[in-house]
């Protein structure tokens, strides 16, 4: 008897607890368990700060997440073991990048395309132009959506140096020249570059947004791949606006724009020394560097953007470039309608707003209200978020090419940058590279 009755408290103790668990009595047969995949650090830190949200709201769905220790090993691998698995995982974090084997994945049919959700959940418009492009295929569908992005370069200054020296903020190439001679001229160093940090800390990128038009970028972006269409392979770094790219870096060599002995600030501490320590006006950086410098400063600083060129050609396709291959994937199984609610979710405002404040980067989100971005950053990133919104952002070269190309811009901006080669031959080099590329 006394055996019947723990039996029967037991019993009653599980249908009360599946009657009170989110208000809505779920069995074991109804909770569908889907597996996410993601990289240590930050990233496992934020998905596990989202993640409960989701599960506790959710019980019918929930989502274990498995933490990818092996960085490296795993995204060069992952594509063509785990994830190409019908055992894999049902969702996750991942670069969407061709460095990162995602397109080869859409080409086997391993990903959800998630146009439905661009459109159901308003991403086209929560999403600055740039991001779309680059995650928008030939195919016309969009298989990723991003979470979090950064923006490079910028140049930060100290605002007390310039006071000192009597420098503006400049708006041209040759007020920004000036205010090297004015820098150089009160004793200080002009700017930090960190030469040789990628490449040459995304001067290329910086140059490339300024001297080609929306189509010419949009061609270099597609070019250097194989398959590439007839219009785009018309445009060639040899032509005017690509060899003005390596003229410009020669000219900021040759009026003193660059600190001395720049082609020896190979260490990303040395050169950002020199600019945290007063001794230089300048610090080519990304938007990461804001969210740092007030710590280590004991100056006023700020921000502007490099110039337009000077002879009102071509508008600017951006101030500055994004990196925004951090994405959300589904993958294409039999959990995916699950997947994609969880995803649903993960890159909502709310969501992606929670995994910022986790990890500490800038949401991809343009529709994040400021004052949170200044809370979870700084009141600098979020006028950087602000700016982004405003005036756009394209998509990094970097992260649509293939490494030999970047490869051979890098080793063609350092040899310019050291009076090695002349622009003309730099611009050669490049335009070898990707020709040589297309071929596949």
């Amino acid at each position: 008897m006394k055996l019947l009755q723990v039996k029967t408290a037991g019993i009653l103790f599980l249908l009360l607890l599946l009657a009170t668990i989110g208000g809505t009595a779920v069995s074991a047969q109804d909770v569908t368990t889907l597996r996410m995949t993601g990289q240590a650090g930050i990233v496992a830190t934020a998905l596990q700060t989202v993640l409960p949200i989701w599960n506790e709201r959710n019980p019918d769905i929930q989502v274990e997440l498995d933490v990818q220790a092996d960085e490296v090993n795993w995204q060069a691998t992952a594509p063509t073991t785990m994830f190409a698995d019908p055992n894999g995982p049902d969702l996750s974090w991942w670069r969407c990048s061709p460095l990162f084997q995602y397109n080869d994945m859409i080409e086997a049919d391993l990903l959800v395309p998630l146009d439905g959700l661009y459109e159901s959940e308003g991403w086209y418009d929560a999403f600055p132009q740039g991001t779309l492009d680059f995650y928008t295929e030939p195919n016309g569908s969009i298989y990723g959506v991003n979470i979090d992005v950064v923006w490079t370069p910028y140049i930060y200054y100290n605002k007390e140096l310039f006071a000192e020296v009597g420098a503006e903020v400049p708006t041209t190439w040759e007020g920004l020249y000036e205010v090297a001679d004015k820098v150089r001229a009160g004793g200080y160093q002009p700017m930090v570059n960190l030469y040789d940090w990628g490449l040459v800390n995304h001067l290329p990128d910086a140059l490339m947004m300024r001297s080609w038009s929306e189509d010419e970028y949009r061609a270099f972006m597609l070019n250097a791949n194989p398959g590439s269409p007839d219009w785009a392979n018309e445009y060639k770094w040899t032509d005017p606006h690509g060899l003005r790219i390596f003229a410009t870096m020669k000219e900021m060599v040759d009026r003193g724009l660059l600190a001395d002995g720049f082609a020896g600030h190979t260490e990303y501490s040395q050169g950002q020394g020199l600019f945290t320590g007063g001794s230089a006006a300048m610090w080519q950086m990304g938007s990461w560097a804001s969210g740092s410098l007030s710590d280590e400063v004991d100056f006023e600083w700020g921000y502007f953007y490099y110039p337009p060129f000077d002879d009102g050609m071509i508008e600017p396709y951006g101030p500055v470039g994004s990196w925004i291959p951090n994405c959300f994937i589904v993958f294409n199984r039999e959990n995916q309608e699950a997947a994609l609610k969880v995803v649903t979710y993960l890159a909502s405002a709310e969501g992606i707003e929670t995994y910022s404040r986790a990890s500490g980067l800038a949401p991809g989100r343009i529709d994040i209200p400021q004052e949170a971005v200044a809370e979870i950053l700084t009141p600098e990133a979020a006028q950087q978020v602000a700016d982004v919104g405003m005036m756009g952002a394209p998509s990094l070269y970097e992260a649509n090419v293939p490494p030999d190309v970047l490869s051979a811009l890098k080793q063609a901006s350092d040899l310019v940058l050291n009076g090695v080669v002349t622009p003309e031959e730099a611009a050669e080099m490049v335009q070898e590279a990707t020709e040589e590329a297309r071929k596949g």
